[in-house]
C-alpha cells in the first residue's frame, strides 16, 4: 500500500490554479476567485498568503462555518453544539404548547428534532450531555404544555421513544438517531 501526501509547494498551488482554469474552459463556467477562500492546516501564515495571492483569493481562519456546520471545531465540547441547542430552544419557545393538543406537540417534536440537528448529527457524535439537553428540551415541550414550571411525565421517555407499533409515540431517541446517522 502506497501512501500519497501532498507536498506544500508553490508549483502544486499553481497546478491547482491551472486545473481550475482548464475546468472553466471545458465547462464554460467561471470560477470567481475573488469570492473563494483558502485555509490551511499546519501551514505558516506567510506561506498561505503567497498561495492566496497565486490563486487570487482571500484567507480564512480555522474553524469556519460551512452550511451552518463548524469545520475545524471540537465536537466533543458542549460549546460546539450550543448553536443547535439555542435553535431548538428558540424554536420551541415560539410555539405555545398550551394551545396545542398532545398530537400537535408530538408532531412538532418529531418534525423539529428530525430537521434542526440532522446536519450536525450526521457528521459528529454528540456528547452525552448534549443529547441529554436535547431530550430535556423535547420532554419539557411535550409534557410541559409550554409552561415554565416542571410537569409530571406520565410515561417514561424510553416508552415515548418506542415505535408506534410497540406502543410508543415514535419520537426518535437522540443517541440512537445520532449513531444511525453516523453509521450511514
Amino acid at each position: 500500500m502506497t501512501r500519497c501526501s501532498c507536498v506544500k509547494t508553490h508549483s502544486n498551488v499553481f497546478t491547482i490554479k491551472v486545473i481550475l482554469r482548464c475546468y472553466e474552459l471545458a465547462s464554460g463556467l467561471k470560477i470567481n476567485f475573488l469570492k473563494s477562500k483558502l485555509a490551511g492546516v499546519n501551514v505558516r501564515r506567510e506561506v498561505l498568503e503567497v498561495y492566496a495571492k497565486t490563486l487570487h483569493c482571500t484567507l480564512m481562519r480555522v474553524p469556519f462555518k460551512y452550511l451552518e456546520l463548524e469545520v475545524g471545531g471540537n465536537p466533543r465540547k458542549k460549546s460546539f453544539w450550543e448553536p443547535i441547542i439555542e435553535r431548538l430552544s428558540a424554536k420551541f419557545s415560539v410555539w405555545k404548547g398550551k394551545s396545542m393538543s398532545l398530537a400537535g406537540r408530538i408532531c412538532l417534536v418529531k418534525a423539529v428534532f428530525t430537521a434542526i440537528p440532522l446536519f450536525y448529527l450526521s457528521f459528529f457524535k454528540a456528547p452525552r450531555g448534549v443529547c441529554d439537553r436535547m431530550v430535556s428540551i423535547q420532554r419539557r415541550f411535550l409534557w410541559g404544555w409550554g409552561r415554565e414550571k416542571k410537569q409530571i411525565p406520565w410515561v417514561s421517555w424510553e416508552n415515548v421513544c418506542k415505535p408506534l407499533e410497540e406502543g410508543g409515540l415514535g419520537i426518535k431517541n437522540v443517541r440512537n438517531f445520532n449513531e444511525a446517522l453516523l453509521a450511514k
